[in-house]
């Protein structure tokens, strides 16, 4: 067994990246992400529990409906199942990581851009639908 042990706010401060996978393994998952002053995460839900701490920036976090500010060194739970986003509120890089359990982003994730990470993420349905036509004989 390898021990993942890391300085975490370290990594997720030189991120520089949109989004990028740090440790996976079969029941979780540790993602650093770098949002840009303005932009957002988007909605979204995951078959996961997600733990979200941020290590800098100002952050307006909304989890089925009910919306929060964040900032440096808050942690923040999202459910499984529940709907949320995460805006960068401040005028500089949104600086925060993830842990989910079980793994909910792509395998091996590393994307500059949140336009790559949607491009890859609808790349993983259109693959995950063909089987499914196959599999059904399609």
């Amino acid at each position: 067994m390898t021990i993942f042990n890391k300085d975490m706010v370290e990594l997720a401060s030189k991120n520089e990246l949109w989004q990028k996978e740090v440790y996976r393994d079969a029941k979780v998952q540790i993602v650093l992400m770098s949002i840009p002053a303005g932009e957002e995460i988007g909605m979204e839900t995951h078959p996961a529990d997600q733990t979200t701490f941020i290590v800098a920036g100002d952050a307006q976090v909304v989890i089925d409906g009910h919306s929060t500010k964040a900032g440096p060194n808050h942690l923040v739970v999202v459910p499984k199942g529940a709907q949320h986003n995460i805006v960068n509120k401040g005028s500089g890089e949104l600086k925060l990581f993830s842990v989910y359990a079980p793994p909910a982003e792509p395998e091996g994730a590393a994307f500059r851009t949140k336009e790559e990470a949607e491009e890859a993420e609808k790349g993983l349905l259109a693959k995950a639908a063909d089987k499914v036509r196959e599999a059904v004989g399609h």
